[in-house]
This record gives structure tokens, C-alpha cells and sequence, in this order.
């Protein structure tokens, strides 16, 4: 189903006769901060195709891909003016990475919530998947992975929650494995999982239905082991009902299914707030602090009117597999009031999981 949530708060007053002129004869650049072809990158060229029309002027829109740092160099670039100044006409499409945020990663040069106002956000889940031989004799079930002994794990940069997501649940299984990271996009890591560099990894669902599925998951190579679940209004792990129609269980039970209890401990409970906040903000539409007020309202405007476009609406379905859950700049904010109030333990714990000291 198709929501906005926050819509009223999201979207600013009609725009004024000066910001239905900002755009007109220009080219509005969407920053992405991982490789074409990745999930990013595929997700911002949906974005792109439909984004002019509900914008005032319709202006061109382009991309460009500015990979490095598991995203983090885009970030950087964007947030210090060496990437775009802030003149309304580069927009930050980044993957975040909510690991890095709440760890002060010094990797990560700028505070975000300092140097970018937000746009939008868009929500997104995470299969983790692994080759079927990644268990000698082959993967047929849950129970099967405990007997996995050379685990290879697929990663962009080690402070990205794609990276954390796999050692924490790794970690939690209390199994053996081997950290290969410096990857710059889905591509390139199914390639590294064809030529058995790497066993096992997660990706978002565009390139998993695009890439993973067709390439790893029908030549039999490969198989779906589960994806990350976000806290429920309960508190408890809620899953992703068409991910859950298709056999792909959640963490919390792959993991009951494995071992017969469920998973606990300072690390799960780590890893269940951090997926719960990537998920929740997987995308960030950001534009650089001292862009003109006009064009924010322009774009604020724009992406929330995308949630309501049919057209749109079914090319990022058949991308994937989902409706698009467009975020309010509202709920940005909170998000990222939430980064700021995490725990010391969590943070602690995803500080030792990165390798910070302290």
C-alpha cells in the first residue's frame, strides 16, 4: 500500500511564484554515494526518470555516482562543498548508514544532521543470503548453517551498516568468518559470490530482485537465508510480510530455527535497534545547509508528490518487488534525534564492531 506517513508535516506550503521559477532551464545532479548498478544507484535512476515532472521548471536531472568509503566519500564531498555547492542544484541520494552516524565514524568528515537539510527518506529491507555450499554437503535448511566453518562475508567499508549487519549476526551465532570488504556496489559483489571470493553477504531489494535472484538464487548457486526485521509497535521483531510470503524468514527466527532459542545479548540487541533505524531511513534525500529555502520547498514538495505518482509507483515496484515508502523530512528529524540518544552500550558495542577503541 502506498503511504506517506507524516505527509501534512512533510510537505511545506504551496510553493511561491519564486520557487515555481527556481528550476526552470536547470540541471538538478542526484549524488549517489555508491557505484551504478548498485542498489543505490538503481533506486536513484527510478527516482530520476520521474522526479522533473512534479518539480517546478522541470528541470533536467541527472546522476552521478561518487562511490568510496562505503558511501562516506559522497557524504563528505556533498556536506564540505567540494562536491556541489549550496545552490538547490546537487541532492544528496545516499545509502545511510545509521552504524556510522552513531559511532561519530571518523571516516565520516561531517556531522549529517549538521550540514544537510533532508528531503525525503526512503525505507528499505535487507536479505542476507550465501552460497549453498558455504555448508559442506550444501545449505537445505536453517539447522544446516551452525556447521558453516569458512565464512566469507562480502562488505563495502567496515563502519557501513551493510558490514555490521553481517559480523554482528555472525557474531551472534557465535560462527567463525572472514571479513572481505572494500567492495563498491551489489555488482560487484555477486561477481566476487560467482567466483566463490565471497560466501556470504546481504543487499537491499533492488539489487536483490534485480541481481541476486536472476544471477545467484535461480542458477542454484546461492540461497535466501533470511532479512533483518524492525522493532514492531510492540517492540518486537516485525518482518516484512512480502519477503515473509516469499520463504524468507526473518533474523529472529532463521536463528530460532537454527539454534531453538531466540536471540539475545548485548550484540543482537545492537544490531535490532541499528537495522531498525537503516531500515527505517535506508535512503536519504539531503540537500547541503544554506541551500536557497525555495528550492527546498520545491523538493520536499516534489518527492512527496512522487508517493502518489502510478507511474513511478510501478517502475519501483517492478524494481523492487514493493511499494515505495517515501519518508517525510519529520520523520528524518526524528530519526536522527534518535541516533543522538542511543544507549552507551549500544554504542559500545558497535564501536567494538567497527574496531574503534574506547
Amino acid at each position: 500500500m502506498l503511504r506517506l506517513a507524516s505527509l501534512a508535516a512533510a510537505v511545506v506550503l504551496a510553493a511561491s511564484p519564486a520557487s515555481a521559477q527556481f528550476y526552470r532551464d536547470k540541471t538538478l545532479t542526484l549524488l549517489v554515494n555508491y557505484a551504478a548498478g548498485g542498489n543505490a544507484d538503481t533506486e536513484a535512476r527510478v527516482f530520476q526518470r520521474h522526479l522533473s515532472k512534479h518539480i517546478p521548471g522541470n528541470p533536467n536531472v541527472i546522476i552521478r555516482n561518487l562511490p568510496g568509503a562505503g558511501g562516506a566519500n559522497a557524504m563528505n564531498q556533498l556536506g564540505l562543498g567540494i562536491a556541489g555547492r549550496p545552490d538547490g542544484l546537487t541532492l544528496g541520494f545516499f545509502t545511510m548508514s545509521a552504524t556510522s552516524s552513531i559511532t561519530d565514524d571518523p571516516v565520516l568528515k561531517v556531522k549529517i544532521q549538521d550540514v544537510y537539510v533532508p528531503i525525503a527518506g526512503g525505507r528499505g529491507w535487507n536479505v542476507v543470503y550465501a552460497r549453498k555450499d558455504i555448508v559442506p554437503g550444501g545449505y537445505t535448511k536453517p539447522a544446516d548453517f551452525p556447521k558453516a566453518q569458512k565464512i566469507f562475508a562480502g562488505g563495502y567499508s567496515k563502519a557501513t551498516s551493510h558490514d555490521t549487519r553481517l559480523r554482528l549476526a555472525l557474531e551472534i551465532m557465535n560462527l567463525p568468518y572472514t571479513m572481505v570488504t572494500g567492495f563498491q556496489g551489489t555488482g560487484h559483489l555477486n561477481q566476487a559470490m560467482l567466483k566463490n571470493e565471497v560466501n556470504f553477504t546481504g543487499s537491499s531489494l533492488p539489487g536483490f530482485q534485480t541481481q541476486v535472484i536472476p544471477q545467484i538464487i535461480k542458477e542454484g548457486i546461492g540461497i535466501a537465508l533470511f532479512h533483518h526485521p524492525v522493532m514492531g509497535v510492540d517492540g518486537g521483531p516485525q518482518g516484512n510480510p512480502l519477503l515473509e510470503k516469499q520463504g524468507i524468514v526473518t533474523f529472529h527466527q532463521f536463528y530460532r530455527d537454527a539454534f531453538g532459542k531466540p536471540p539475545s545479548g548485548a550484540k543482537h540487541d545492537a544490531l535490532f535497534l541499528m537495522n531498525d533505524i537503516s531500515t527505517k531511513m535506508q535512503r536519504g534525500m539531503l540537500i547541503p545547509t544554506g541551500s536557497p529555502p525555495e528550492a527546498i520547498a520545491a523538493l520536499r514538495k516534489a518527492f512527496a508528490a512522487l508517493q502518489d505518482d502510478p507511474a513511478f509507483a510501478k517502475e519501483f515496484r517492478a524494481i523492487t518487488g514493493e511499494d515505495p515508502d517515501i519518508v517525510s523530512p519529520v520523520e528524518i528529524e526524528q530519526i536522527f534525534e534518535r541516533i543522538r540518544k542511543v544507549s552507551p552500550e549500544v554504542k559500545r558495542v558497535l564501536r567494538e564492531s567497527v574496531g574503534q577503541e574506547g
